[in-house]
């Protein structure tokens, strides 16, 4: 016979992913899904440009271990003349495989990392963005839809190099500091450190997310504004895009000022829009796969149809949301929120379709962006914000217990549609051609690819392309003087030493393009330099006798102010990095203070009341 007296044991129902434990296991293991071809294969996902990346990397390594501490000039470029590639082109990601390199000792294994570990940053910072503005496993769901969305496809695979998925992760972490901005605080210090070290990262990882963010921040921030209604958050705003422009300079401002040296606007503008006609949906159903000379190597339709899945699903959602307008209003605190998600993604969303095309053509720097499918990063936050404010809707109708008959059909035609979009993901990630690993590393060491977009144009010749510098097999130091001896000393990227003997004055001619940076030293004193008109490399005039020359690429001034401008910012960075830290142990200080105080009485208070008694 059962004891009646004792209260029977409640069991817990069962919910999925309740616990943070079970979200972070389905998020890291959806992540490794996603990323296991490239965990697990041989070696790296084959595209049009991934010879370029592999060769950056390897030079960018060597710069890097020849005291280049931000190499900026690629020796090897352009069969010998060189290139300033990363005076130009974001550096973060070849750090990232620089320092893996150093711990793996194999570039293949490196590369790998270097791929994966943006994704991994995309999943946490994303989940935090997603979990600021919705519940835990509304958040957790929306955050699938990330892992297994377009940017598989267009970041990694189909682009081959992981520039615009780091770069989407920072993105995560600047949204989350202006959606997080206290209103209530003089100054939001937390909120500012954030957004600021966000975009400069961001910044450092991928030019064109960042320009691009710079162009979006206007509606984002009127929008916002509405929210937030007080001059604190233009305070905040305006000086944490400042800080974090200031934090990037070092490359940032060479990177924009320095643009005109090189052919960059020439070779892009030439089809600014060349994905364009058939961008997103249109792409499967009247592009041949061997259209183009990248189609040939990858099947193009996967990102199409992925894109197509993910903005379905998003339409849904946000159909849902706007046939329930005023339940918005009574479930949510700030209802504006969701005006605001709506407005940006449909804004990103038409960035991507012919509709936009006069904003292209109107705004000019875009243009040297290339490819609308830039706008993926952007589609991706407030697409899936949308989706986490509409499961957190349909769950409090489902606490009222309204009835959520048709809701519960879209949830079964949207689970097979997501279904059907990892489906795509997986049977194109798993289906791709790969590069032998003899080829990689055959690329990584020997290619000699002459960028044209970052050649540089100071010779002004109109018929600079039919140069052919593959053909040019000229000494890298001669004299106009056949007697003359010339021995190098020592020779690295930025550096060329060399001892010249010659019975008379003679031109010594370096097989370097003249570019801006580029100073030449004789016996310590430096010289003048001229251009050879032809293929603009460098040509000094050296007296008679022995001399030793140098050869040096240097700042100059807009470079060296530069990064004068981000050590200032980054030791202001510092200095209120720590505030915010004494900020914290100040309150984790009082808070255990009055916690000890509040103790104390009640162990007085009881001490009377015995006394009494």
């Amino acid at each position: 016979m059962s004891d009646s007296s004792h209260p029977t044991q409640e069991t817990k129902t069962y919910h999925f992913l309740g616990t943070r434990t079970e979200r972070v296991v389905f998020l890291i293991l959806l992540t490794m899904i996603s990323a296991g071809p490239i965990i697990f294969g041989k070696s790296i996902p084959s595209h049009a440009d991934w010879h370029i990346h592999i060769e950056h990397a390897y030079n960018f390594k060597k710069c890097f271990w020849q005291e280049q501490w931000l190499p900026r000039w690629l020796d090897a470029q352009v069969n010998g003349y060189g290139l300033p590639i990363f005076n130009y082109y974001a550096p973060l990601v070849y750090y990232l495989f620089g320092f893996l390199e150093l711990i793996f000792r194999n570039p293949v294994l490196s590369i790998k990392w270097t791929f994966v570990i943006p994704m991994i940053l995309c999943t946490i910072f994303g989940y935090l963005y997603l979990r600021k503005h919705g519940s835990a496993l509304a958040s957790a769901i929306a955050m699938s839809l990330i892992i297994f969305s377009p940017a598989i496809h267009i970041f990694i695979y189909n682009t081959n190099w992981p520039t615009s998925t780091l770069a989407l992760a920072f993105l995560f972490i600047v949204l989350y500091a202006i959606d997080g901005f206290n209103r209530n605080k003089e100054f939001d210090l937390k909120s500012f450190l954030l957004l600021s070290i966000g975009y400069a990262a961001m910044a450092i990882t991928h030019l064109a997310t960042a320009f691009l963010f710079t162009l979006m921040a206007v509606p984002y921030f009127i929008l916002s504004l509405n929210i937030y209604r007080t001059k604190r958050f233009v305070k905040f705003f305006f000086s944490s895009m400042l800080m974090g422009g200031c934090l990037a300079g070092f490359y940032l401002f060479p990177a924009c000022l320095e643009k005109n040296l090189v052919h960059t606007d020439e070779v892009l503008t030439q089809a600014p829009l060349w994905d364009y006609s058939k961008n997103f949906l249109f792409t499967y159903l009247d592009r041949h796969r061997d259209d183009g000379y990248a189609w040939a190597i990858f099947d193009h339709r996967y990102y199409e149809v992925s894109n197509a899945l993910f903005g379905l699903i998003v339409m849904a959602f946000m159909m849902v949301l706007l046939f329930n307008v005023d339940r918005i209003k009574q479930y949510f605190d700030e209802p504006f929120r969701i005006t605001s998600a709506i407005t940006m993604f449909s804004i990103s969303f038409l960035m991507m379709t012919p509709v936009s095309i006069f904003v292209w053509i109107m705004i000019k720097p875009m243009q040297t962006i290339q490819f609308p499918w830039r706008f993926t990063s952007f589609v991706l936050p407030f697409g899936t914000i949308i989706v986490v404010y509409a499961l957190d809707l349909i769950g409090k109708l489902m606490k009222e217990k309204v009835s959520i008959g048709g809701y519960k059909f879209l949830f079964y035609c949207l689970a097979l549609v997501f279904s059907l979009l990892v489906y795509v993901d997986v049977v194109n990630m798993y289906r791709w051609k790969w590069v032998p690993e003899q080829s990689l590393l055959k690329a990584a060491i020997y290619v000699l690819w002459g960028n044209e977009e970052y050649r540089p144009n100071i010779t002004g010749d109109p018929n600079w392309k039919q140069i052919n510098f593959k053909s040019d097999f000229s000494p890298s130091i001669a004299s106009s003087n056949p007697a003359a001896d010339i021995a190098p000393i020592k020779w690295l990227s930025h550096e060329r030493i060399f001892q010249v003997f010659s019975p008379e004055q003679h031109q010594i001619r370096l097989r370097t393009f003249y570019f801006p940076g580029w100073n030449v030293y004789v016996d310590g004193n430096k010289v003048d330099l001229s251009m050879d008109p032809k293929y603009g490399s460098i040509v000094v005039q050296v007296p008679a006798g022995k001399h030793k020359l140098v050869a040096k690429f240097e700042l100059t001034p807009l470079r060296k102010s530069s990064a004068y401008v981000s050590l200032a910012a980054l030791l202001i960075y510092a200095v209120m990095l720590l505030n915010l830290f004494k900020e914290k142990n100040l309150k984790s200080e009082n808070k255990t203070k009055n916690s000890d105080e509040e103790k104390e009485s009640i162990n007085e208070n009881k001490t009377v009341e015995a006394g009494v008694n």
